[in-house]
């Protein structure tokens, strides 16, 4: 079986470097894959050096800013005149900002966005002619359980989450007729560096640290009982390794009718389940369309 071709954004660290680096390390070389990130000048030598003999084999990196139209056309076009396809994006480059959102100036969020929201619909954009075509393909949003529930902090990210979330519902129903399948995995504390700067090790620190941010004494005083009055939020995620997500991105991919919606692990499934939706994976609301 020829190997499945695999577009990554944000390869340079953490999920996206740890998902290419699982894939492409694959014992059954199922997968050929293409790691993207902003600056290769700078950021690629850890991901080459931890790919091995996998360099050149069945990883490939390439330069690709989500921001950036040109360099999305670029390196799409380059994969497919090289390979004759992309079976799989996996639209993972993301930005985050902890400041308060009554003090953050107004360009991060335009930033936030212009990443985690745009970012995601520029490549989806760019690689769907190409599964449609083939009848066939994966897109996949790594989004979070912010995109679901929006903490009392963290306004900015949240929002960005929470469009991206519904770009990829809008757009999954038709694309399935084209059996390009575009689903969604929910992540909650993922021990990648910025977070550990914050936290460590410990989710409940991460709260602590972001709540102390808001600058009106009041209004963090409200804002740190919200946080501490809400166990799920607060102490019930565990932290998760990046290692983790690369396996659940790999379950998506290997998946012949996947699920519109994963969560990273069953907490968060749990509290999406009990709180948010009645049905975590979302295929409810996908065969509702498909009736149509």
């Amino acid at each position: 079986m020829a190997s499945q071709v695999v577009l990554i954004t944000g390869c340079s660290r953490g999920i996206g470097l740890e998902t290419a680096l699982y894939l492409a390390k694959d014992p059954q070389r199922r997968f050929k894959v293409y790691a993207t990130m902003r600056n290769m000048a700078t950021n690629q030598e850890d991901l080459k050096t931890q790919a091995g003999k996998a360099f050149d084999d069945t990883l490939f990196i390439r330069e690709l800013d989500v921001t950036k139209q040109d360099t999305i056309d670029k390196t799409v076009k380059e994969i497919v005149d090289k390979e004759g396809k992309i079976d799989v994006l996996v639209n993972n480059a993301a930005f985050q900002n902890d400041t308060w959102w009554q003090t953050a100036p107004m360009e991060t969020f335009y930033d936030i966005m212009e990443v985690n929201y745009f970012g995601c619909v520029r490549m989806s954009r760019a690689v769907v002619p190409y599964m449609k075509e083939k009848r066939s393909g994966k897109i996949l949003q790594i989004s979070s359980l912010l995109g679901i529930k929006a903490p009392p902090v963290l306004a900015q990210n949240t929002s960005s989450k929470f469009a991206l979330e519904g770009f990829s519902e809008s757009i999954a129903p038709p694309l399935r007729k084209f059996n390009v399948w575009v689903s969604i995995i929910e992540l909650g504390f993922v021990a990648t560096a910025l977070v550990q700067q914050f936290a460590g090790t410990d989710a409940n620190s991460f709260w602590k640290a972001i709540a102390s941010t808001v600058p009106d004494a009041d209004e963090r005083d409200i804002v740190v009982k919200m946080l501490t009055s809400d166990p799920d939020i607060v102490a019930g995620l565990e932290m998760q390794q990046p290692r983790d997500i690369a396996e659940c991105v790999q379950e998506v991919i290997l998946s012949t009718k996947p699920d519109f919606r994963y969560q990273s692990s069953k907490t968060i499934n749990e509290i999406i389940r009990v709180q948010c939706l009645k049905d975590p994976t979302g295929n409810s609301i996908m065969d509702t369309w498909m009736k149509q």
